[in-house]
């Protein structure tokens, strides 16, 4: 008879607690990936960045060595409005919109840009370019840009250049405007011969 009050008392009881669980979201998941000792993570410091205590990166945000992507990240959100950068290709127009961008103007010609950020040929041509605006708000990864194997003979080595990566880009950004390539052909500093 004891026993079956204490039943009768405990499942109640054990129902709303189960019942009281299963109402809660449930926590997003941590990606456990491989940082290597040569990608270490300096915090950024921006006033409109702010770093966030909890970490979650999206797989295949932090890539293997040779693979392009970041090679470690850190969570932010944007405290204020702020401009964004992103090379992109006009032969398609969802590249626009990717997930890879910069916090500065790109400055040089493509070549240099491809050797900062680690941006194969193969990837995209890259001729042209898109101005956005951040919003407030929005969550957004930063970190080191990683190696990239663009052929059998030429890698980008691990690049101290850092990149943003957001998941939706279109739909966080506003007042985008949009700049063409064109030639722009600069002499080149004559070789200094040294041998004799």
């Amino acid at each position: 008879m004891i026993w079956e009050i204490q039943v009768g008392v405990a499942t109640p009881v054990s129902l709303l607690i189960l019942t009281g669980c299963s109402q809660l979201p449930a926590p997003t998941p941590l990606t456990h990936v491989s940082v290597e000792a040569s990608c270490p993570l300096v915090e950024l410091k921006h006033p409109n960045l702010m770093p966030q205590p909890a970490q979650s990166i999206p797989e295949n945000v932090i890539a293997p060595r040779g693979q392009g992507g970041l090679c470690n990240a850190r969570n932010y959100e944007v405290s204020k409005d702020l401009i964004i950068w992103r090379a992109w290709n006009s032969t398609y127009e969802g590249s626009k919109f990717g997930k890879w961008w910069s916090l500065e103007k790109p400055l040089g010609g493509v070549a240099q840009y491809r050797s900062e950020f680690n941006l194969c040929p193969k990837y995209s041509p890259l001729d042209m370019l898109v101005r956005c605006t951040l919003k407030a708000g929005t969550q957004v990864l930063f970190g080191p840009v990683q190696s990239a194997q663009c052929s059998n003979d030429f890698t980008y080595p691990q690049s101290d250049t850092s990149q943003l990566y957001l998941v939706n880009a279109a739909e966080v950004t506003l007042n985008c405007t949009n700049f063409y390539d064109e030639f722009s052909w600069h002499e080149v500093a004559p070789e200094t011969n040294t041998t004799q």
